[in-house]
Order: C-alpha cells, then sequence, then structure tokens
C-alpha cells in the first residue's frame, strides 16, 4: 500500500490498523485526524483496542452484534490535545497557627528547671492532657505562639 501523501510504501502492520499515510512528519501532520478507537473489555486480561475505520474494526463490530463479547464496549472518540486549558486560580487564606495556652508552657518549663525528665512531666501534666511531643517541643524552648 502506498503513502496518500508521498507515495512511500506504508508498513504492512500500519497499513492492517487502517493507516493510509506513512510515519513521516509531513505525512502525519497533512493527514493526522480524531480516530474513533473501540475498547473490548475481556475477562481476566487486558482490554484490546480496535480504530474502527480499519477492517478489523468493521469485524469487530460484527462479532459485537452476534454477542461474542460479553462486556459491553466502550467507544472512545480521539480528540486533538488541547494546548490552551486555563486552569482556576485558588484563593488560600492565611494558614491558621496553633496558639497554645502560655500556662502549659511555663508548667513545663518550672518542672524541667526543676530537674524532671519528660516522662515524669507527662505523668505529672497528665491533668493537662500534655503529649511527650508537646513536653519535648516546651523544654526545648521552642513554643508556637
Amino acid at each position: 500500500m502506498k503513502c496518500v501523501t508521498c507515495g512511500d510504501e506504508i508498513l504492512p502492520e500500519r497499513a492492517a490498523l487502517g493507516f493510509k499515510y506513512c510515519t513521516k512528519a509531513k505525512c502525519v501532520r497533512e493527514n493526522r485526524q480524531g480516530l474513533t478507537v473501540i475498547e473490548i473489555s475481556q475477562h481476566k486480561t487486558n482490554p484490546e483496542y480496535i480504530i474502527l475505520d480499519s477492517e478489523r474494526g468493521g469485524q469487530a463490530l460484527k462479532d459485537m452484534r452476534e454477542g461474542k463479547y460479553r462486556r459491553d464496549p466502550v467507544v472512545v472518540q480521539r480528540q486533538p490535545a488541547r494546548t490552551d486549558v486555563a486552569v482556576a486560580k485558588g484563593k488560600f487564606g492565611k494558614p491558621k497557627i496553633q496558639r497554645y495556652d502560655p500556662n502549659r508552657v511555663k508548667f513545663v518549663q518550672a518542672l524541667r528547671d526543676q530537674g524532671y525528665r519528660v516522662e515524669e512531666i507527662v505523668e505529672k501534666g497528665a491533668y493537662m492532657n500534655l503529649t511527650r511531643s508537646e513536653v519535648v517541643r516546651y523544654m526545648s524552648g521552642r513554643t508556637r505562639g
């Protein structure tokens, strides 16, 4: 089979898929058009894709009418890629900084100054629901807020 644009020979595999032009950039640019592709899902295997404009596409449609495939096929219309995609700009508010009660910080730092260790401060501050990471943060002097 010959290319409709330049007249060179087309690969047999490409012709079987329904292409009427070769893979040269000029020929592809001039003959490119959307293809109607059918996806035939099969049980426990990958789906099969067939171009409807080819000979195999006509056979696949005939097989579908006869009920050869159990699942309904999905027809996919290929569109050229869009380059002008508008992305909406999102508005983000200020992040909320978690502020801790200064009394909690003073409590932990006072116990630290008295020589208590982290686990002991967590036990003594159980009524305040102090976590171990919070005690370590307050003990190191890195407070948020």
